[in-house]
């Protein structure tokens, strides 16, 4: 029985709404008689155009991304619709200025500084995750939490247990609602090969804690609003017209207690990463700048001759140019 199991079966559209769903399939089948006249074959790489700007294309799974869950049908096309809007005026814009702005030399350079700058910030912060962080064991990071457990304070119930919804129409619901409850290994092997063919979402979160915000929007009731009675309900079942919703509460942790090292750690880890990081990226910049030495790649230029570093360079960057120029 394989632990942190989660199962969504989700289609194309997001589940939140069939409303919404609805809509943008209509939005798809509308725009896509109004796409590029020209019939140039374009490569969209399994995505669905729904609007089509110059050269550019607002795919129906991009706009599908960002519609708030939980719109109504109503307000998901007012805000599609307007989404849409934006979209085609920001890529006209972008089309109008490229044509027309033609300091080609500046911009590129200034690009250039941008691209070098986002990957030496990318690079940074793969050397603090990669090596800085793999320093701090968990005994610091312990301590750390001990000393501090202020720090960590819950701005919202946590939960571990387990999550299902399913089809009222799905079978044998009355087995499925005795073996949720169960934390036997026979009962969640029954669970999880039940959940393969017939539930639309199961999360098996014994082993790890969830916010009561993980699971809004996936259940039909207000878990905050209940936030008082799961000290003495743990099982807790809801129906509407077409799903049944099933959530046990192994453990629980309320709204203003101190955080499970478990959820803390991550936070602990950028704390001390954060307060070490200019020395450590100092550290870095120093041995790549002896290891450039070492291998001959830096070459100082003078008016009379160039002059490639090697082995024998020992000395301060000034002093080594100094040398060159002899």
């Amino acid at each position: 029985m394989s632990q942190g199991t989660m199962y969504h079966h989700q289609t194309l559209l997001a589940p939140t709404s069939k409303g919404r769903g609805t809509l943008l399939l209509l939005i798809m089948l509308a725009t896509s008689l109004t796409l590029c006249s020209c019939r140039e074959k374009v490569e969209h790489g399994g995505k669905h155009p729904l609007v089509q700007a110059g050269d550019a294309f607002l795919y129906m799974e991009d706009l599908n991304e960002v519609i708030p869950a939980r719109l109504s049908a109503v307000d998901s096309a007012t805000f599609a619709e307007n989404y849409i809007r934006h979209w085609i005026e920001e890529e006209m814009l972008y089309d109008k200025a490229e044509h027309n702005v033609r300091d080609s030399r500046k911009l590129e350079q200034m690009v250039n500084d941008y691209r070098r700058a986002l990957i030496m910030h990318e690079y940074r912060q793969r050397l603090i995750r990669q090596d800085l962080v793999t320093q701090l064991g968990d005994n610091e990071l312990q301590a750390f939490y001990d000393k501090n457990k202020d720090l960590f304070v819950l701005e919202e119930p946590v939960l571990k247990g387990l999550f299902i919804k399913a089809p009222l129409t799905a079978p044998d619901l009355k087995d499925l609602k005795k073996w949720y409850k169960d934390k036997s290994e026979e009962a969640l092997e029954k669970l999880e090969k039940y959940a393969l063919r017939n539930t639309v979402i199961y999360e098996y979160f014994y082993d790890h804690w969830v916010t009561i915000s993980d699971l809004e929007g996936k259940i039909a009731i207000d878990l905050a609003g209940r936030e008082k009675d799961f000290d003495k309900q743990k099982d807790i079942e809801v129906e509407d017209n077409e799903f049944c919703y099933l959530l046990h509460i192994e453990e629980y942790v309320p709204t203003g207690q101190i955080k499970p090292y478990e959820l803390a750690r991550n936070e602990i880890v950028d704390l001390l990463a954060n307060l070490r990081e200019v020395e450590f990226i100092r550290q870095v910049k120093t041995d790549l700048y002896n290891q450039a030495h070492e291998m001959g790649r830096i070459k100082y230029f003078s008016n009379e001759t160039t002059k490639t570093t090697n082995d024998s360079v020992r000395h301060s960057v000034s002093h080594a140019a100094d040398n060159s120029t002899r």
